[in-house]
């Protein structure tokens, strides 16, 4: 079976705020919000035992903190077991709820390459390069903390009806740190409508796309990668499954926002022309110096950022700087970059394009504002 929803999930004892904190690749470019969660976390939170990409230059130094933080958790009962699945209910501070279910999967069914035909497959490119530092942390601990994200095409609503329709025990409740809103947990022991439910979905995929298909990775698809690589080359009892959170991509509280490039350069005059030179299309776009300036971009979405990408990752390889991948129209703005404002994908348009297609560019998309990501809070036993 693709899910298992009687398998063992850990949870955090106590509070759930003075543990959960947000994925770790969000904020990436902002140190300040990662140190502010270090001075008012307690110990033995979720934030020891991840490495925020803003500090991958201290990769080394950090994880030996990770191991020794996993290591006291393990010997101060940070969690207790439950055996079953977590229905989660997320309220984000920006008025929308959406609701989850975390459970695992089998990696016998998830495939990140291009052309995959797994039924749980990539919806964007997977860059391997960033797997090696969280093999590191995932081989060196003998849990997993995961905020994957699978998305599912269930129009119909058939599996939050079978959540509705299922006993469940309240587990936590609470508010999050840094501006995550409002969390809620609850597990269902009894799991018979949850598999009926997944059966049904898988057909009604095929019949509609012409391919068996569960589910799309929406968010933290390096990760599911990363476990996906330490099954093939370090497998242990545990470790051929992966703990996920599985939503409806039709949930109201799930929303697609456009992700846009923020580029470093000391001659934003240079990097327009340049760009004007180098990417054509039928469709206007808006580079930010931080004044706009108007340009030319291909009418398809999807091309459209193939085309800026391979622009920057050129500029930036000849003339320095780096590319930043932000929200909202705001960040486009800051002196000695230049923003490029992108179109976003619509969540309808999702799975027929990447069944058609293959998988969309790296940030093609993002679910919702960075303070509406998953935030780590169950675990798994993978050793």
């Amino acid at each position: 079976m693709v899910v298992d929803f009687d398998d063992e999930i850990l949870v955090p004892r106590g509070e759930v705020g003075d543990f959960a904190v947000i994925a770790c690749d969000q904020f990436s470019s902002d140190r300040e919000y990662w140190k502010k969660l270090e001075k008012t976390l307690p110990p033995l939170s979720a934030l020891d035992v991840i490495l925020p990409e803003c500090f991958l230059d201290e990769s080394d130094a950090r994880l030996l903190k990770i191991k020794s933080a996993a290591a006291e958790m393990a010997a101060k009962n940070r969690f207790y077991a439950v055996r079953g699945t977590v229905a989660v209910t997320r309220t984000t501070e920006y008025g929308r709820t959406r609701r989850g279910i975390v459970a695992s999967v089998n990696l016998d069914d998830y495939d990140y390459k291009p052309d995959s035909a797994a039924p749980i497959r990539a919806s964007e490119r997977t860059i391997e390069e960033r797997i090696p530092p969280r093999v590191k942390i995932r081989e060196s601990i003998d849990i997993e903390l995961p905020h994957i994200l699978l998305l599912v095409d269930d129009a119909d609503g058939i599996l939050a009806r079978a959540v509705a329709e299922s006993p469940k025990t309240a587990l936590y409740d609470g508010a999050l740190a840094g501006g995550g809103g409002h969390i809620k947990g609850e597990l269902i022991t009894e799991a018979s409508a949850l598999y009926k439910a997944v059966d049904v979905l898988i057909k009604q995929t095929s019949e509609k796309f012409g391919t068996e298909l569960f589910a799309l990775v929406g968010d933290g698809n390096h990760s599911l990668a990363t476990a996906k690589y330490c099954r093939d080359h370090n497998p242990t009892p545990l470790n051929g499954k992966a703990l996920v959170e599985i939503i409806n991509i039709y949930d109201d509280g799930l929303v697609f926002e456009p992700i846009h490039r923020l580029v470093e350069t000391d001659d934003p005059a240079m990097f327009t022309d340049s760009f004007k030179s180098a990417v054509k299309g039928d469709a206007s776009a808006t580079l930010y110096l931080p004044e706009p300036v108007e340009v030319r971009v291909p009418s398809d979405k999807i091309e459209a950022i193939k085309a800026v990408d391979k622009f920057c990752e050129t500029y930036v390889k000849h003339f320095g700087g780096y590319v930043e991948y932000v929200h909202g129209g705001s960040a486009l703005r800051r002196n000695g970059h230049v923003g490029i404002e992108l179109r976003g994908i619509e969540k309808s348009e999702l799975f027929g394009y990447v069944i058609k297609n293959g998988v969309l560019p790296k940030k093609t998309f993002s679910l919702g504002e960075a303070e509406e990501k998953r935030f780590y809070v169950e675990a798994r036993k993978i050793k």
